[in-house]
């Protein structure tokens, strides 16, 4: 379960890699060739990974930069790994992350544009700790041009709405016993046991108007609480945003490898909150999204995310397949 994992390893501050990482403080610059991590002394890491904590939460993601210092994106590195849309290192749709901890820099690039390749001097940074004392723009990915509304919609939701303090041990361990039994006998059957429907208030659109009422959500036995506290939230919330579909859990073909065979994850609003593919613009499932001119599409300060985030769930905008429906504990 991607949640139950991560949170685990927060609470832990560990992530385990088998690569060599450095964190830093820097800035993000781009030319017509691609784009490249500049740290505070004028380096960059080129022919190597990197951990750069590019929104300042205190959880760094990880890089790839090639041997001209170019990050590498959308594609497998050298080493065999996979980075997503904006370069972040990926397992299974997941964005990996790491706390902010004592590390030892590797050697980095030249000064200058990124595309100097020849000049062989490096610089390393060996302080070990976190570097949080340069002017920081907390909003830096609203004015990257290079990233898509996706992506900022992605880097909004981890830097402004999700709460990493939202652990709760003992709900993790009853969604464990219950996750452990469906795995014993993975089938529709084994699964269909373990969930319980919600009923949750949802405002509807009908004639132009918001209407109140309900609808009816599956989900695993032991967060169904947690689902009907988060939508009580965005029920209640100033946007009075418009539910049309919501789905929970359905067994599907790969069983336990999505979240939505275990109930731990919702779909809201497929059709205007798609699936996209890798290259950021083929829709795999649903239509358009829309935010501020379809009313059922999630915006990156929709009450949706406020709550979903408020309760320690991601959003698939991070995933390497974009998923604007989708909210998994």
């Amino acid at each position: 379960m991607r949640k139950i994992g991560m949170k685990i390893a927060v609470a832990a501050a560990v992530f385990c890699m088998a690569m060599p990482f450095a964190s830093f403080a820097g800035t993000w610059k781009s030319d017509a060739n691609g784009m490249w991590y500049q740290f505070d002394d004028g380096s960059y890491p080129k022919g190597r990974w990197a951990w750069i904590d590019t929104d300042n939460d205190g959880m760094a993601e990880s890089f790839y930069f090639d041997e001209n210092g170019y990050v590498l994106r959308n594609t497998t590195t050298p080493d065999g790994y996979q980075v997503n849309r904006i370069g972040a290192w990926v397992v299974g749709g997941e964005v990996k992350q790491k706390a902010g901890g004592e590390t030892k820099n590797s050697s980095s690039g030249t000064s200058g544009n990124s595309s100097g390749g020849s000049n062989s001097n490096s610089n390393s940074n060996n302080s070990g700790y976190w570097n949080y004392g340069y002017n920081y723009d907390p909003d830096w990915y609203l004015k990257a041009d290079y990233l898509s509304e996706i992506d900022k919609a992605a880097y909004h939701y981890s830097s402004k709405y999700y709460n990493w303090d939202a652990y709760n041990p003992d709900e993790i361990a009853k969604v464990r016993e219950q996750v452990d039994r469906i795995a014993a006998n993975p089938c529709d059957a084994t699964a269909s046991a373990e969930m319980a429907s919600v009923e949750i208030p949802v405002w509807r659109l009908r004639n132009g108007q918001k209407v109140a009422g309900t609808a009816h959500v599956q989900v695993l036995s032991s967060i169904a609480n947690d689902v009907k506290e988060i939508f009580t939230e965005i029920y209640n919330g100033p946007e009075q945003f418009p539910i049309e579909s919501v789905g929970g859990y359905n067994w599907r073909s790969n069983g336990l490898g999505s979240n939505h065979s275990s109930g731990t994850a919702i779909d809201i609003n497929p059709d205007a909150n798609p699936q996209i593919d890798v290259d950021g613009t083929t829709v795999l499932v649903g239509n358009k999204w829309e935010p501020g001119v379809n009313p059922y599409s999630i915006g990156r300060d929709s009450d949706v995310v406020k709550a979903f985030g408020k309760h320690g769930w991601n959003w698939g905008a991070g995933f390497s397949r974009a998923d604007m429906m989708h909210f998994d504990y």
